[in-house]
């Protein structure tokens, strides 16, 4: 799964919380560092205030906040053993076992991740993020009747939501039916013109169905809306290779490097342009 979203809680100071001048002063630090994206020092003023204060009634909050900062730093084990002292403290937090799910699926520890949504939807079982999540690990495992009956679900509990319809095109797409997927992105653009990933996933559906002057026409008003991936260079790279254009085709694939794409996939697509 290429998602990668997450639930940072926000603090709060509750009355029945005794919170000494330093402890405060941490966490108020970490959140400033987060949001100015220096998670490294936010991470450590998180350390710091728990050292400061190991049985304060806040700290759940805390090693919750402390887990996603780690994974945005890519200590994953790390965030793994916030997460689990978190919900040792108290159990079935929904937003903490949504951070953990998110962990798991970037871990690729999919049937972990399954078991922290089946948990979050046995207690709310109208949680339209959990079933989303959940719904694309059981596309992930093949499981379509599964997913749909997820995405299904969903639309009950809020008729034309775009996670369930993005799921359903997720789930003709798996099964190659690059048309059903189309007409739904169709359709979603036409309520939504200015979500720029509409565009590129339709793009999608038309680069499998040989679609490149629709597929070209997709990406660019991606790109105008501001998305800006390395599977859109790819994308449009390799549409350019169909089409003979080579030298334009490179172009995209150096870019895709440029933005963070494997090196040597890339390094692969470019010896086709040769």
């Amino acid at each position: 799964m290429k998602k990668s979203l997450f639930i940072f809680i926000p603090l709060l100071f509750f009355s029945s919380f005794t919170l000494s001048q330093t402890y405060e002063e941490l966490v108020l630090k970490s959140a400033d560092y987060a949001e100015k994206g220096d998670y490294l020092s936010a991470e450590i003023a998180l350390l710091q205030a728990l050292r400061a204060e190991p049985a304060n009634a806040g700290n759940t909050l805390l090693l919750s906040n402390l887990g996603t900062i780690q994974r945005k730093l890519g200590k994953q084990e790390e965030a793994l053993l916030a997460y689990n002292t978190a919900l040792s403290k108290n159990h079935n937090v929904p937003s903490i076992l949504h951070n953990r799910a998110v962990l798991y699926c970037e871990m690729r520890r999919d049937d972990d991740a399954m078991k922290d949504y089946d948990s979050i939807l046995f207690y709310n079982e109208n949680d339209i993020l959990a079933r989303y999540r959940r719904g694309l690990l059981h596309i992930n495992q093949n499981d379509i009747p599964a997913a749909r009956k997820d995405f299904d679900k969903i639309e009950e509990i809020e008729p034309n939501n775009i996670m369930a319809q993005q799921g359903h095109a997720l789930a003709f797409k798996h099964l190659n039916q690059w048309n059903d997927a189309e007409k739904i992105y169709t359709n979603l653009i036409g309520e939504n013109k200015g979500l720029a990933k509409l565009y590129f996933d339709r793009a999608e559906c038309y680069l499998n169905t040989r679609k490149f002057r629709y597929a070209t026409d997709d990406l660019n008003k991606a790109q105008s809306l501001g998305f800006e991936s390395p599977e859109l260079y790819i994308m449009r790279g390799q549409i350019r290779l169909e089409q003979y254009d080579k030298l334009a085709a490179k172009k995209d694939f150096e870019k895709a490097k440029e933005l963070g794409a494997e090196a040597s996939f890339i390094d692969r697509l470019i010896n086709l342009c040769k």
